[in-house]
C-alpha cells in the first residue's frame, strides 16, 4: 500500500470504521445474501498529510451506474447556482457566452444545465452510463468515462482547450487523482482556470465528522496535501475558499503551472495555519478515534431513549452516502428505523445498504397513523442540508422531534430548526 498522493510507504492507520458495503449500492431485498462489505480504514500519510483509505474499491464497481442525483435536492441545486455565479465572477463577464467549460463528474447535467443557460459551451464527463444518457437526452454532450491524464488529452485534441475545469466533490473519489489533475492540465487553456471542491479533513476528520469516510470517498484533504499533488501534476493552487458546503468544504482554484499568476494571500495564510496548528503532522489526529466511538455510543443512547419516550421506531431523513456510513458504522437498522424518506427516485422502493431499511418519497409520511398517533422522532441523516429537511418534514408532520447528529448532536422539535 502507498499514498495515492505522493507514493510513499509511510502510512499510519488512524481508525476503522468496520466493514460496510458500497454505500450508493441501494439494492433489493432479493440482492441481500449478495451483498458484500469493504473495510473503511483510514490512514495518514507521513510524507504529505493526506488523509486516505487504506482499501480501495475499484471505481467501475461504484461509478458505472449510479444513483445519486444532483438535481434531486433543492439546497444542492441552489449550491450549483452559486457556484455558476462564482465562474461568472471570475470570468468579469456578464454571461458565459464565450467560455468553454468542461465539468468532471457531470452527474445528472444539472450545474452543465446552468453553465448552458449561462451561455457557455459545454462538455461534461461521468462513468456512470445511466446518468450520461439522461444528460445527452437534454441535449448537452457527455463521455461515459473515468477522467485521467490520457482523457485529458484526447479531449483537449478532439474537442480544444477549456477555459474552465469543474469538479465538484469529484477529486477525492479518484483513486488516481494525481493523473485526474494531470488531465486537467492537459485540458486547460494557458489562461484557464481549475475551480474543485471536496471536504476539508480540519473541519471534518479532526473534528470527529467520520461520515465524510466511504468507499467512493478515497480521500479528505487539506490544502496542505492538495498542494504538493498539484505541483506534481504540472498545476499550482492560486485560491482558496474554505464554504459551509457539506458539512465543510474546501474549495479551491487552480492553474497551469507555468502561468504567470500569483497565489492568493488566502493560499498562504491557509497553509501557514496548516502548519502551525499541527494538521500536517498525525499527532494532530490522535484524539479522533476516541471521538468517533464517543459518537457511536451517544447516538444509539439517544435513539434507544427516543424509541422508549415514542414507542415507536424513528424515521430517517435523507439517504445520503454519508448517512449510509452513520448507519453502519453505530449499527442503527430495521429495528430502530421505520424507514428512511428521500428525494432520489432511483434510491426509492430499494434497501439502505447494510442496514436494509426501506426508502420511501416523503408522501410516505402523510400515510402515517393519524392524529396524534403518528407523533414520533426523526433522525436527520442529511444534516449538511438540515434546514432543508427540517422544512420539508415541517411542511408534512406536525409533531414530534428531531435528531439532528452533526456538527453538534442535538434535538429540536419539529418546525423548529
Amino acid at each position: 500500500m502507498v499514498c495515492g498522493g505522493c507514493g510513499s510507504s509511510e502510512l499510519t492507520l488512524l481508525f476503522s470504521l468496520g466493514s460496510v458495503p458500497p454505500v450508493n449500492d441501494f439494492l433489493e431485498a432479493a440482492q441481500i445474501p449478495e451483498e458484500k462489505g469493504f473495510p473503511l480504514d483510514l490512514f495518514f500519510c507521513e510524507q504529505c498529510a493526506l488523509v486516505q483509505l487504506g482499501e480501495r474499491v475499484p471505481p467501475v464497481n461504484l461509478f458505472s451506474h449510479y444513483l445519486h442525483l444532483s438535481g434531486a435536492s433543492k439546497a444542492n441545486v441552489a449550491h450549483l447556482e452559486e457556484v455558476a455565479q462564482v465562474v461568472k465572477s471570475r470570468s468579469s463577464l456578464a454571461d458565459l457566452g464565450d467560455k468553454r467549460i468542461l465539468e468532471i463528474g457531470s452527474n445528472d447535467g444539472t450545474l452543465l444545465g446552468i453553465f448552458r443557460r449561462e451561455g457557455a459551451s459545454v462538455l461534461g464527463v461521468d462513468p456512470a452510463r445511466n446518468l450520461a444518457e439522461q444528460v445527452r437526452g437534454n441535449g448537452m454532450e457527455v463521455l461515459a468515462d473515468f477522467f485521467s491524464e490520457d482523457l485529458g488529452k484526447k479531449i483537449s485534441q478532439r474537442y480544444g482547450r477549456k477555459d474552465w475545469v469543474v469538479a465538484l466533490n469529484v477529486v477525492a473519489h479518484t483513486p488516481d487523482f494525481v493523473s485526474l489533475l494531470k488531465g486537467v492540465r492537459e485540458t486547460l487553456t494557458e489562461d484557464g482556470t481549475f475551480l474543485m471542491e471536496n471536504a476539508y479533513v480540519v473541519d471534518t476528520i479532526l473534528k470527529g465528522q467520520f461520515d465524510t469516510i466511504y468507499h467512493e470517498h478515497v480521500y479528505c484533504f487539506s490544502l496542505s496535501a492538495l498542494s504538493k499533488a498539484f505541483d506534481l501534476s504540472g498545476l499550482k493552487v492560486v485560491d482558496v475558499e474554505i464554504i459551509p458546503t457539506q458539512g465543510s468544504s474546501i474549495r479551491v482554484f487552480g492553474c497551469r503551472k507555468d502561468r504567470q499568476v500569483t497565489p492568493s494571500k488566502r493560499v498562504t495564510e491557509l497553509l501557514a495555519q496548516e502548519a502551525a496548528k499541527g494538521f500536517t503532522d498525525i499527532r494532530s489526529y490522535q484524539g479522533v478515534p476516541a471521538r468517533v466511538a464517543a459518537f457511536r455510543m451517544e447516538l444509539r443512547s439517544r435513539v434507544a431513549e427516543l424509541k422508549r419516550r415514542y414507542g415507536k421506531k424513528l424515521i430517517a431523513l435523507g439517504a445520503p452516502a454519508r448517512g449510509v456510513v452513520i448507519l453502519n458504522y453505530c449499527g442503527l437498522n430495521a429495528d430502530d428505523i421505520d424507514f428512511v424518506v428521500d428525494d432520489t427516485p432511483l434510491k426509492q422502493g430499494r434497501l439502505v445498504p447494510g442496514m436494509h431499511i426501506p426508502v420511501q418519497g416523503w408522501e410516505a409520511l402523510r400515510a402515517l397513523p393519524g392524529g396524534d398517533a403518528s407523533v414520533r422522532a426523526y433522525l436527520v441523516l442529511s444534516w449538511n442540508y438540515q434546514a432543508d429537511m427540517l422544512a420539508k418534514l415541517a411542511e408534512r408532520v406536525k409533531d414530534g422531534v428531531v435528531l439532528i447528529p452533526f456538527p453538534e448532536m442535538r434535538e429540536v422539535p419539529v418546525g423548529k430548526n
